[in-house]
């Protein structure tokens, strides 16, 4: 089977990035070692978060071009899914007022909507939670969040009606390159003009295949769903997002009884094929410790779910766009914030293939950035 694009890995990256190579004409074969619902990728592991708090206005422009993917998405399904608009709640202490003020220079460039609030004014919000004195905060008023596990099967139905192709379990036993490139699988062979690589933290074994070399570090990442007191449930679930500047932790209301929380902090260096979920005691007393920081006069518990995933991440912290090798490129290292990021970085990975477009909003990720021997 022949096609102009073949994309190595079937999460958020690949997926989007296929959806906009089919708008502008260009077909597109989407490989995966596993199934995206299903296996050992990182987008089902997402909590569906969706902000504009960054302190970069290229991020934020990524954020609200991957809005607008979703609205799409949705838009042309018959399915009935909505964004949760809660905004979300920034904490932050007096240590961390100077790096505030880079996402509130970033928000105000790219006209993302914002408030600030000092303790007093946050406790008169929200009763609920608990405010240091020394504490002030800012709302991202058009931050929101979806059910993951509602939309990512939305997405690929979606692309599975335009005749996009999807294999799933696939294993690449070698790969050619002459007039094209002719990859042998266990599910027969595939070829194409050129390949994009959104394997996350797989993507650097992937780019090995072609004789390249993707620096980036991967980290993992853990959440956990907490049941709520039926006292707090009104109060909970209307509740924005929370997000702690000063440590990474956030949480999301999940439903009427439950809570999110997590974090992503631990540096992994093994092979991601080797990575297993594993029942960490210590994390979950760290969060379970973090709840009762927000709501101490609740008892929160008990657990009613909890995973674990990885992520990757650059140099800079910032995402990977760009040609690697000749016809073979590549998008990542979004900081496990790919549901906000990727469809917007897809869409100027497209550009940027198909049309030779290189603007101020793809340079500041532009892989080459780094400019050394590397890819």
């Amino acid at each position: 089977m022949h096609s102009e694009f073949i994309i190595l890995g079937a999460g958020i990256s690949g997926i989007s990035t296929s959806y906009f190579l089919e708008k502008s004409g260009f077909s597109s074969i989407i490989l995966d070692i596993s199934n995206p619902l299903s296996g050992s990728g990182s987008t089902m592991k997402s909590a569906g978060i969706i902000s504009h708090f960054f302190p970069f206005k290229e991020e934020i422009k990524a954020v609200s071009n991957s809005l607008k993917f979703y609205d799409e998405i949705i838009n042309d399904s018959s399915e009935n899914i909505s964004y949760n608009n809660s905004g979300l709640l920034a904490f932050c202490n007096n240590s961390d007022k100077e790096t505030l003020s880079q996402f509130l220079d970033a928000m105000k460039s790219s006209n993302a909507d914002y408030s600030l609030f000092d303790s007093k004014e946050l406790s008169d919000i929200y009763p609920m939670l608990s405010i240091p004195s020394d504490e002030i905060a800012v709302i991202s008023k058009n931050s929101g969040y979806y059910d993951i596990n509602h939309l990512f099967p939305i997405i690929i139905k979606q692309l599975k009606s335009k005749n996009i192709n999807f294999f799933n379990n696939i294993e690449i036993k070698t790969i050619e390159h002459q007039n094209y490139f002719t990859f042998h699988t266990n599910h027969g062979i595939f070829t194409s003009d050129k390949v994009i690589i959104t394997g996350g933290a797989w993507s650097n074994k992937i780019a090995n295949m072609f004789n390249c070399t993707i620096n980036f570090d991967t980290y993992s990442t853990q959440a956990a769903i907490f049941s709520i007191p039926q006292a707090y449930n009104n109060d909970l679930s209307s509740l924005p997002i929370l997000y702690k500047m000063s440590n990474g932790v956030y949480g999301r209301p999940v439903s009427s009884s439950s809570f999110l929380f997590g974090d992503g902090s631990t540096k992994y260096s093994g092979d991601p094929d080797n990575f297993k979920f594993k029942n960490d005691k210590n994390f979950l007393e760290y969060m379970l410790q973090q709840a009762n920081t927000f709501f101490p006069n609740q008892k929160i518990g008990p657990v009613q779910k909890n995973w674990s995933g990885l992520y990757t991440s650059s140099e800079d912290s910032r995402p990977l766009i760009g040609k690697l090798d000749d016809d073979i490129f590549f998008l990542g290292c979004f900081n496990g914030l790919g549901i906000m990021l990727a469809p917007g970085c897809s869409k100027l990975l497209v550009d940027f293939i198909t049309k030779n477009i290189i603007n101020d909003d793809f340079s500041p990720f532009n892989i080459q950035r780094f400019n050394n021997n590397n890819i």
